[in-house]
């Protein structure tokens, strides 16, 4: 229930935040990762503020109903990779261009060749970060479509078709045996 993770987050009563809660599940349709970014926004864009002259929270209903939480989210999205290493940036990319999951395999196959020598170790720190998660033993999957469309808006637009055929040509060759 969205209300009980705000007023979680929030340590407050659930039927004092209940008028927030409302907004933030209409702005994000519910799922918990975009809550949770949704909320971290308007803190920062002091949307949601702490008084410490009443000692709680408060929000500007009418500023927050009329935010796009949609660009919003995946510009913030964006922002949050680009302040990302260079390794785990670059770990986003590649993953991204497999949709929205990556087979350990294409992952191992990959590590043999010395431009993604390390992407193996970039996409631990992507799951550390909470845009992917680990499925079992065969893939790593991102956590929301949307969070994969934000890694691949990394690439730039004119880059894509390069950078696909980079990632292509070092996978088949590191399937042949030849380490690029």
């Amino acid at each position: 229930d969205i209300n009980a993770m705000v007023s979680d987050a929030l340590c407050m009563f659930p039927r004092i935040c209940e008028p927030l809660s409302n907004i933030v599940f209409q702005k994000t349709k519910g799922n918990p990762y975009f809550v949770l970014e949704f909320v971290r926004t308007l803190r920062d864009k002091s949307l949601l503020q702490f008084s410490t002259q009443k000692m709680t929270w408060i929000w500007d209903e009418g500023r927050i109903n009329s935010m796009d939480i949609t660009s919003n989210v995946l510009y913030l999205l964006s922002r949050k990779m680009s302040g990302l290493s260079e390794n785990v940036q670059l770990a986003l990319k590649v993953a991204a261009c497999f949709g929205i999951k990556i087979k350990k395999s294409v992952v191992e196959y990959l590590s043999a060749s010395l431009d993604y020598s390390n992407i193996q170790s970039g996409l631990e720190q992507v799951v550390a970060e909470g845009f992917m998660i680990v499925v079992g033993t065969s893939y790593f999957k991102f956590v929301h479509d949307k969070v994969r469309e934000a890694a691949y808006s990394l690439i730039p637009n004119s880059e894509k078709k390069k950078y696909h055929y980079h990632v292509g040509i070092s996978l088949y060759l590191a399937a042949k045996g030849n380490i690029v």
